[in-house]
Formats: C-alpha cells, structure tokens, sequence
C-alpha cells in the first residue's frame, strides 16, 4: 500500500518547513549588526581645556566689554573654562545685554557664551562700538 499523498494545501502545510523563522533571523542579524557597528551615538573625545587659550579669550573678552560705552567693563566679570565664556554682573537695559553677549561670541576661540548678567532698567537699543576686526580688537 502506498502512503496517501497530501491533497490539499492544508494537508501539504505541515511538511512545508516554517516560512517566518527565516524572516525572524535575518531581523536578529541586523539588530546585533546596528549594535555592534556602533548605531548609537558614541562619546565625544574629551578635550583639556588650555589655560594660555583661555587666558587669550578672557582677556580679548574684556577688552572688547571695554571698548563698549554702552556697558562699562567694571561691572561685567569674565570668566573663561575650556573656551566657554561666563559674563557675571550686571547690564543697563536689552541693548546693552545683547551687545555684550554679541561681543563675547565675536572673539576667536569661543565655543559658546553663559550668561548670568542681571538685566538693570535701561535703554532698549544701544550701540555696540567695539570693533569687529581680528585678534586682540
């Protein structure tokens, strides 16, 4: 007697190997293949802050607060860590606030501007006078 022989295609199934395992690896493969080429963000390297680069911005920082009528250097403290640049103290008006921010950004070497000046009541607008010009204006 020979065995009976599937006839339908719900018969046949069985003995068809399991179609979605096959899928399910290769989704498994490229998941270990994103993590392990590094698909995530990996560190930055970490930069040691010069102190004669530092020393630089500060002082061009404070120059250029100088050179500027509009906020008069003796009330803003500059201080510089790994070209990040602090201005404590205290402003007359929004004016006087933007120009010194816009000052401190200007100098060669700054990486970004933090400030924790206090905003006084002063003019809205107030021109920025220092010069725009390279290093050490």
């Amino acid at each position: 007697m020979d065995p009976k022989l599937p006839q339908t295609s719900a018969e046949l199934r069985p003995l068809l190997p399991h179609r979605r395992r096959p899928r399910r690896l290769v989704a498994l493969g490229v998941l270990i293949t994103l993590i392990s080429t590094g698909c995530a963000r990996r560190a930055e390297p970490i930069e040691i802050p010069d102190p004669a680069v530092d020393s630089r911005i500060q002082r061009e920082v404070e120059a250029r607060l100088a050179a500027e009528p509009a906020i008069g250097a003796t009330i803003i403290r500059v201080e510089v860590e790994g070209a990040r640049v602090l201005l404590h103290g205290s402003v007359r008006g929004i004016g006087a606030w933007n120009c010194a921010i816009r000052n401190a950004a200007l100098v060669e070497g700054v990486r970004n501007v933090v400030d924790y000046l206090i905003l006084e009541r002063g003019p809205r607008d107030a021109p920025c006078l220092a010069r725009r010009g390279g290093p050490g204006t």
